[in-house]
């Protein structure tokens, strides 16, 4: 019986990371140029602007920042941004952070959503995307 407590100790302390985690739900991420057309086949020094729409799933305002990290074939990081705003209850918004390629190659492209970037209390799934830039 002493073995369950230990056990039941570190479940209870594990689900308390995954505060606010669900509250906004990620979809349809598109890389788009500066007028919004989806760009299927990225350029060297070609701006894209990396978009993820947010929408939020709690009964309540919820403060949210955005973060964008591209990493290339090496597993370097090659650039890390991010945007922050909140959303009411219910409310759908587009967010779009841009990156402009400096050399071909494919790259990872990873993106949170995080309720700031002091606690880093994620709002909902981490998502991977991968791209060859031409």
């Amino acid at each position: 019986m002493k073995f369950l407590l230990p056990l039941f100790f570190v479940f209870v302390i594990g689900a308390g990371s995954a505060y606010g985690y669900g509250e906004v739900s990620t979809f349809d991420f598109k890389i788009v140029n500066s007028l919004g057309e989806e760009i299927k086949s990225p350029v060297v020094d070609q701006q894209l602007n990396l978009q993820t729409s947010l929408k939020n799933l709690s009964g309540k305002s919820v403060d949210w920042t955005y973060i964008v990290q591209i990493i290339n074939s090496d597993g370097a990081i090659v650039d890390l941004k991010y945007a922050a705003g909140s959303l009411v209850k219910n409310q759908t918004l587009t967010a779009a952070l841009s990156w402009t390629p400096q050399s071909s190659g494919n790259y990872k492209i990873e993106t949170f959503v995080w309720d700031n970037l002091r606690d880093i209390d994620p709002l909902g799934p981490m998502s991977t995307y991968i791209i060859t830039v031409t």
